[in-house]
């Protein structure tokens, strides 16, 4: 069963993931910013982390968030709360035209059903480049985003090792996911299908090879989900169970 300590380590992995990804760390009352001014379009690597236990309104986090970000030159406002927190002032935010997401923290307790995972292999980062590309062409169509998101994704093999895994169809990658590691605890992220080749249960099979390494090497391995989405049901069949939530809430620039 997923209990309140597994919420705790994944909580702990995140927000040291983001500090030693952040080009700058920038602390106030509530919490710190860590920021990335190089990569100023990438959100996930310029927003607002607030600290476990306090309270504050959301009014007090918003200016703050306005205080730092604006500061750097930052058109965009992301704020972080990994408590409850996030869930009290989850209206208020969504009231201020804010985008709200709920994450699931989601360790691995229970084992996972056997699953053929003969056509999953270990790739270079280098053959995702050109799918990522794709999927972010599509999703954003702006060449300044792409390139800095891009960026992002392979900068974070500088703070934690990476590993990843794909299968393949028709001569190219089908489906594919990341696996995160600090040396004690993995956690299973990016794992995406193309969406002529869903339904096949590739997802199910490339997250299945990533969980078997991180178990091979790891104690306590955990991915994240969003609350309002179809896949935490996918990672349940795998064994993988909530232990609580983390919440984004995100205000975009105006030029996306």
């Amino acid at each position: 069963m997923a209990t309140s300590d597994h919420l705790d380590r994944a909580v702990a992995f995140q927000r040291d993931f983001d500090h030693r990804r952040a080009e700058l760390a920038v602390p106030s009352a509530h919490g710190t910013a860590y920021l990335t001014p190089t990569l100023p379009r990438v959100y996930d690597l310029n927003g607002f982390v607030v600290d476990l236990g306090v309270s504050a309104s959301a009014d007090e986090l918003i200016a703050e968030a306005d205080e730092i970000l604006g500061s750097h030159g930052l058109r965009h406002r992301k704020i972080a709360i990994d408590d409850e927190l996030g869930r009290d002032l989850t209206p208020a935010f969504c009231a201020a035209s804010w985008h709200a997401d709920e994450l699931l923290a989601m360790p691995h307790v229970r084992p996972a059903p056997p699953i053929d995972t003969s056509a999953v292999h270990e790739v270079e980062a280098e053959e995702l480049i050109p799918v990522w590309q794709a999927r972010l062409r599509r999703d954003f169509g702006d060449e300044d985003v792409v390139s800095q998101l891009v960026q992002a994704q392979l900068g974070r093999r500088t703070v934690v090792d990476v590993r990843y895994f794909a299968t393949r169809a028709q001569g190219r990658v089908a489906s594919f996911c990341e696996l995160f590691s600090d040396g004690r605890t993995g956690q299973v992220e990016s794992v995406m299908t193309e969406e002529e080749f869903r339904g096949r249960g590739l997802g199910k099979a490339v997250v299945a090879g990533a969980l078997a390494a991180s178990q091979a090497v790891h104690d306590f391995t955990f991915i994240v989900a969003e609350a309002q989405d179809w896949p935490k049901e996918l990672y349940r069949k795998l064994g993988f169970e909530p232990a609580g939530s983390m919440y984004r809430f995100l205000l975009r620039s105006k030029d996306g």
